[in-house]
């Protein structure tokens, strides 16, 4: 279990649409200081799958639809994890 934001190892994603690219491309400045690494892979579910088997800390994307993200959350909630709608 980890502890501390700095050693997280966060997902990113972004959606095509330039208002979904503007918010993405706004949070990093603000995110990368503070965690030890950002990925953008390409896939929300895989993103997804990876938080809750570990491999990341945790995975951020404006703009997902519910088809994005049905089975991801299923196995973080399953995996003990939760998931939220900032």
């Amino acid at each position: 279990e980890q502890s501390d934001i700095g050693d997280a190892i966060v997902a990113m994603g972004s959606p095509p649409a330039e208002e979904s690219m503007k918010m993405s491309l706004a949070a990093l400045p603000v995110l990368m200081p503070k965690v030890r690494t950002i990925r953008m892979i390409g896939s929300a579910a895989l993103m997804l799958a990876w938080v809750a088997n570990g491999r990341l800390t945790a995975y951020w994307e404006y703009d997902l639809s519910s088809w994005d993200v049905a089975a991801g959350s299923i196995l973080i909630e399953e995996a003990g994890g939760s998931m939220t709608d900032l």
